[in-house]
């Protein structure tokens, strides 16, 4: 996977899943992110950052799936911060 340049952010269809107390509730929304490799303790990860504004219910959210260059990315969110920017941080577990 190439990373992609921060000054040139991508923009992506992102469908996340939240966990509620009446089960799990599927979203979607057009983000600009930039993606970067991660190994999450020898398991093949993401970095995506989320640039600003973050949709309401993806922090929350505890998996995520996109399309990036034809190819079909799905995650389990591991850690999720909010950026000083307004933006998202989220390392994600590659499934």
């Amino acid at each position: 996977m190439r990373k992609v340049n921060a000054a040139y952010p991508t923009s992506l269809q992102i469908d996340f899943v939240q966990d509620t107390f009446f089960g799990p509730v599927a979203h979607s929304a057009q983000c600009e992110v930039q993606l970067a490799p991660l190994n999450l303790n020898g398991l093949p990860g993401l970095q995506m950052q989320v640039r600003a504004p973050v949709p309401d219910k993806l922090e929350r959210s505890h998996s995520l799936a996109f399309t990036w260059e034809g190819r079909t990315y799905r995650g389990i969110v591991h850690y999720h911060r909010r950026c000083d920017d307004g933006g998202l941080q989220l390392q994600l577990e590659l499934q």
